[in-house]
């Protein structure tokens, strides 16, 4: 590392970069990934990092919009097997809870059926986990 991503909402795409947070002109393109965004554009764009102590495995989950709880080993849980919190940066502070995560619902990626975080096939966003620490950045971008 240190890895960063940027995520294109115009193509359903995340690309993986390497490189020093401070200079991102000189990164080196990785690999790209489809995604699933937010149901009526709700994935917000601006500039985020991984958020400290916000990558999980196998987590529980409440949704927000209706307080139905998921149990870490539910097969239910919308978001899958990972976690990977954003929080925004500068005037984007004011973003909070979206992240990366994993689906039950594959054929949801390429489409806008999320709350408004990023969603990735489940192989996807295992190997983004080991890749994106705390203090990665990702941009989200039209």
């Amino acid at each position: 590392g240190p890895f960063h991503a940027v995520v294109d909402k115009s193509d359903y795409r995340l690309d993986l970069y390497h490189g020093d947070a401070e200079r991102p002109g000189e990164w080196r393109y990785i690999a790209s990934y489809l995604v699933g965004l937010g149901e009526d554009d709700s994935t917000p764009t601006g500039s985020f990092a991984v958020r400290p102590n916000s990558r999980l495995i196998n987590p529980h989950w409440v949704n927000p919009r209706t307080g139905q709880k998921f149990d870490a080993e539910d097969p239910e849980n919308p978001i899958g097997e990972r976690w990977i919190g954003l929080e925004g940066l500068g005037a984007d502070a004011i973003k909070t809870g979206y992240g990366l995560h994993g689906t039950i619902e594959p054929d949801s990626i390429g489409a806008q059926r999320s709350m408004g975080c990023i969603r990735l096939r489940d192989a996807d966003v295992e190997l983004l986990y080991e890749l994106l620490l705390p203090g990665s950045l990702v941009t989200i971008r039209d």
